[in-house]
């Protein structure tokens, strides 16, 4: 919030309403029956609400979109200034290393940037393959060299709080007696992916959890081999995990500091976005013909419609071989045609 939130009624009503509906709503996903609970928390919101004042677009979800504070208006999330347009060059990055801004990620990350510049925990929880990972590190990316220092740890089923706490005091200093903290007076930031992968114990508890809750608890944790209690401060935690790996639920008490978000598959305007992005960016870094480049939305749209008849239609099977072959014929494409056989060779063998 900042002035301009609160400078007359109407503003800070409409302030209200946009920060009520994340509150209520940014945990919300898709359920297994194939629900989408944010469309019916949006189709009820505006239903009772929108004829009390604060009015949004009719079209698409009230999570859809930003409120301005300069206009008071609720605009789409692509005008909000954590939206920005981004250029891959296929010669020099890799896929993995580039997030593709979207109507979607751009919500979830003006959040998190909020949340974790004041020092709140976060957490993003949703299934495999849906960008949770990819949201979380390109925020990191984007943090402040000289105030904050990052690091990640990747959860297993055999991480145990002893272990988890050597790799959080890896990068601490002593600062005086025993307490310790980040180098440089900076603010260090752990991401724990996969938080709820370690093994249940049969106390019904994960060591490494309890650990993590402990620190966020009290600012300290145990050094089990000295016996002695160590003062870890200047620190806070961003997590990810998805409830279908490993225990479904965790300690409530750990889960109880976090602003937990649910991130669900991208629609079909998202993904037209980040592939278009990969694409057009190859096809640029490449020199390819005129010809070429005017076909990528169609590839992805025709693309986008095979994989889901597919999906609908057939049993899963491994699909590693056929994007290992596309990938690498993909570079030879010099012409329309070439393109084209290549395109309709692995997804239709």
């Amino acid at each position: 919030m900042n002035k301009l939130s609160t400078s007359t009624p109407r503003a800070l009503e409409c302030t209200f309403v946009f920060c009520a509906i994340w509150a209520f709503g940014s945990s919300l996903g898709i359920g297994d029956d194939g629900t989408d609970y944010k469309l019916k928390f949006s189709d009820w919101w505006k239903s009772h609400q929108s004829a009390k004042g604060v009015a949004f677009p009719p079209r698409d979800t009230i999570f859809d979109y930003w409120l301005d504070p300069v206009s008071n208006v609720f605009e789409e999330w692509n005008k909000s200034p954590v939206f920005k347009s981004v250029t891959f060059d296929s010669k020099t990055m890799s896929m993995s290393e580039l997030t593709v801004p979207t109507g979607e990620s751009s919500s979830v990350a003006f959040w998190m940037n909020s949340l974790v510049a004041n020092g709140y925990p976060v957490m993003l929880c949703g299934g495999a393959g849906q960008g949770k990972t990819q949201l979380i590190a390109g925020m990191l990316k984007d943090l402040d060299a000289d105030q904050y220092d990052t690091l990640t740890v990747s959860m297993n089923f055999y991480t145990s709080g002893e272990a988890l706490r050597t790799m959080l005091e890896g990068p601490m200093v002593k600062l005086s007696g025993s307490t310790f903290g980040p180098a440089g007076g900076k603010k260090m930031v752990f991401f724990v992916d996969d938080l709820n992968l370690p093994m249940v114990d049969k106390y019904n508890t994960q060591s490494g959890i309890s650990l993590i809750r402990q620190h966020m608890d009290y600012s300290h944790w145990y050094d089990i081999g000295k016996l002695n209690l160590k003062t870890v401060i200047k620190c806070q935690y961003v997590s990810a995990m998805n409830p279908t790996a490993g225990s479904f639920l965790i300690n409530p008490r750990l889960q109880r500091w976090f602003t937990a978000f649910g991130i669900s598959a991208p629609n079909e305007a998202s993904i037209l976005t980040i592939f278009s992005t990969f694409l057009n960016g190859h096809f640029e870094t490449y020199g390819f013909e005129k010809k070429i480049t005017d076909l990528t939305e169609d590839i992805i749209k025709g693309t986008l419609a095979i994989h889901n008849a597919v999906a609908g239609t057939f049993r899963k099977v491994s699909e590693r071989s056929v994007r290992a072959f596309w990938k690498t014929s993909i570079l030879a494409m010099k012409c329309a045609k070439w393109l084209q056989t290549q395109w309709l060779h692995p997804l239709l063998s």
